[in-house]
């Protein structure tokens, strides 16, 4: 299909950034939202975003302005009559969705393409609201969406080989790099998320020390700590995703029960002035914990195996090829190495020594995925050997 003109449903911080990208490489926009005044919010952070772009001086202003005139939206459902793809970001509610897709399916042309932003919900479930199940594929931006180069592209049961294509080849046509994920609760990048944050909670809830928590993740090279990033997303929306991970996959995911007191108290984050910490709060210096090294290391060892452990079951059920495993994840989450070159330069029998250790002492969250017991036994540890997880 070629696609020329685009709807987005949603004009939240996300919408706004989706828009933004698609206007920016000159397709015309349509979006909808449930007002007039939160169309026009959105409208004014697309400017924002364009604003930025002319101060940095990525664009001349009259480039931003020819681009912005690309983009027009409101309350109606009227613009998506010719849009040949519509992508839609509302709240993550299936009851929502289900309005969503059911009014689009009737005002599309039915040549369009529907795709939905979830993060965490079931792609053959969406679809099914629709009568186009071929025509209706996950398209997963992260956030910001203007900034992010990752896009997870998700087929449901129903999508068609010609909807996938085409979506892939729309979002590198927006810039994007698009990584081809199962479905499956949490995609990818989430689900390993999900782990990660997760453990930070346990550790949270053993040590209260949030500081050297996250000052173990720095040390391993992740951008931010998991409890900052926590209260930068919303605790509430990292619960939300997590307890569908738990519904999916069980106890291996069962959620900290510092969890369910944070969200129970209203310490969502920064958007409601406190979460693990108070908003205005900064990183300290260095190290500012106060721990020595063998304990951060032993934080950071919880922190990281985990998410390697994912990364290797999602290897073993197909959730991706072991190449996009890793591009997903340095893209998505800003680790210094993919999940399995990190396993492979540890020692696959290191880790699944490790990884023993710690089933033992913490319980299923660390059950070693049946692929990484299966490539120690037959000798392929990575870490120089010739044959691991990804050769």
């Amino acid at each position: 299909m070629d696609i020329r003109r685009v709807g987005v449903v949603g004009g939240g911080v996300m919408g706004a950034g989706i828009i933004q990208t698609l206007s920016s490489f000159d397709y015309p926009v349509y979006f909808k939202d449930i007002s007039e005044d939160l169309a026009r919010k959105c409208l004014t952070y697309v400017e924002k975003i364009y604003a930025s772009a002319v101060k940095k001086g990525k664009l001349t202003e009259g480039e931003a302005k020819l681009k912005l005139s690309l983009v027009s939206g409101g309350t109606s459902d009227e613009g998506f009559a010719d849009a040949d793809l519509v992508i839609e970001a509302v709240p993550e509610k299936i009851e929502v969705k289900r309005q969503v897709f059911t009014s689009l399916d009737k005002v599309c042309k039915p040549e369009a393409l529907l795709a939905t932003n979830t993060s965490s919900l079931s792609i053959s479930q969406i679809a099914s609201f629709t009568n186009r199940g071929p025509q209706v594929i996950g398209v997963h931006w992260f956030n910001p969406a203007h900034v992010m180069k990752l896009v997870e592209v998700i087929p449901g049961l129903q999508t068609s080989e010609e909807t996938i294509r085409d979506s892939v080849l729309f979002c590198r046509k927006v810039g994007k790099i698009p990584v081809l994920v199962k479905e499956c609760a949490g995609f990818l990048v989430n689900r390993l998320l999900g782990m990660y944050m997760n453990e930070a909670l346990f550790l949270l809830e053993e040590q209260g020390n949030p500081e050297g928590i996250d000052q173990a993740a720095l040390m391993r090279g992740m951008p931010m700590g998991p409890l900052r990033l926590g209260d930068m997303v919303g605790w509430d929306v990292i619960y939300h995703s997590n307890q569908t991970l738990v519904e999916e996959y069980g106890v291996r995911f069962a959620l900290p029960p510092v969890f369910s007191t944070m969200i129970q108290e209203g310490r969502l984050g920064q958007k409601v002035g406190y979460g693990v910490y108070p908003s205005d709060s900064q990183p300290g210096g260095p190290d500012p914990s106060g721990l020595a090294d063998p304990q951060l290391n032993a934080f950071a060892d919880r922190l990281i195996f985990v998410m390697l452990n994912e990364g290797i079951r999602c290897l073993e059920e197909g959730v991706a090829s072991a190449r996009d495993i890793d591009t997903a994840l340095q893209l998505g989450t800003g680790m210094p190495k993919g999940a399995l070159a990190w396993a492979d330069e540890i020692g696959l029998d290191a880790l699944l020594e490790k990884m023993t250790a710690l089933l033992a002492q913490y319980g299923e969250r660390f059950r070693p995925a049946p692929l990484l017991r299966r490539k120690v036994y037959a000798g392929h540890i990575g870490r120089g050997s010739g044959k691991g997880l990804l050769t």
